[in-house]
């Protein structure tokens, strides 16, 4: 399921972007409408390999940035993408703000034809805590009234809400969620993803003021879990089993590839969830160890 970079400017400054900003400083004209068709198209060739992550097949598409929704040429690009992979989930990944304008979050609707989706990352339940992450001022209203319009019509791409957690959102996750229950009561209309922060570009850059252990994060999904079991579809991403409360687990998905995740031996070697467990983040491993993990035996 290949990541593909649909444009590499961007409208926020999140502390946490996987992205460092000599990926924005590279000249648009490497992802311009001519040159995103040909990497395409040798793509579906085989003329491989086309892009840096998860090239290895078509099962499931991506769709990055910086802001994908900022491209010149965003909906003929995406229509493009959408003809010629027809029956390809694609998902593409934003912040959200540019659907603040309903003109444009109806054109997008019209052209994202399933299976489509679009993840959409806040930050927090007000614009304070939102604001801090993403680094521009307003970009809170803008988010929650580009959901707002993305989940006003019936009938469009499935909308995903992502939360990342690091240490600057951890603490304020039960209210983030009460947030989203209150504010978009119908939980059947999206999806709700919460994310441990992976480790890498500003991330790392920034990981005195992110540094979050896994075992933290897991003990506050578990204080959430009644306000978890109001929403019809809430996933978890990056969570190794073993630390995650027993009735979460069935949450926990797989979605890194192998190369991005180790189990250590003396860990996870005779762990009888092994087989369905993400096991650790490369990177979390090198930064943080092993330690937490806590096998289980039967």
């Amino acid at each position: 399921m290949p990541d593909i970079p649909f444009w590499n400017k961007c409208n926020n400054k999140c502390v946490m972007c996987t992205n460092l900003p000599a990926f924005a400083r590279q000249p648009a004209a490497h992802y311009a409408l001519k040159g995103q068709i040909g990497k395409l198209e040798r793509y579906l060739k085989g003329l491989g390999p086309v892009y840096l992550k998860n090239d290895g097949s078509a099962d499931f598409v991506s769709l990055t940035g910086g802001e994908p929704t900022l491209h010149p040429d965003f909906f003929k690009l995406l229509s493009y993408f959408r003809t010629r992979l027809p029956g390809v989930p694609i998902t593409l990944l934003s912040n959200g703000r540019r659907f603040a304008n309903a003109e444009f979050a109806e054109k997008f609707r019209a052209v994202a034809k399933p299976p489509f989706s679009v993840a959409i990352a806040l930050h927090g339940p007000s614009a304070r805590i939102h604001e801090a992450v993403a680094g521009v001022k307003n970009s809170f209203s803008q988010t929650v009234k580009g959901l707002r319009n993305l989940l006003s019509a019936p009938g469009g791409p499935r909308v995903e809400i992502r939360l990342v957690i690091h240490k600057k959102s951890a603490a304020a996750l039960p209210e983030t969620l009460e947030f989203l229950l209150k504010t978009f009561p119908d939980t059947s209309a999206y999806g709700v993803t919460a994310i441990h922060y992976e480790i890498e570009g500003m991330s790392l850059a920034n990981h005195r003021k992110l540094a979050l252990k896994l075992s933290e994060s897991a003990a506050i999904l578990g204080g959430c879990l009644p306000l978890i079991r109001r929403f019809k579809d809430f996933r978890l991403y990056h969570f190794p089993l073993c630390l995650v409360r027993k009735e979460l687990r069935p949450l926990c998905w797989i979605t890194l590839p192998p190369e991005d995740r180790v189990y250590p031996a003396k860990k996870c070697g005779r762990c009888v969830l092994k087989k369905k467990c993400l096991g650790l983040m490369l990177e979390y491993e090198k930064m943080f160890g092993d330690a937490e993990l806590k096998p289980v035996k039967k």
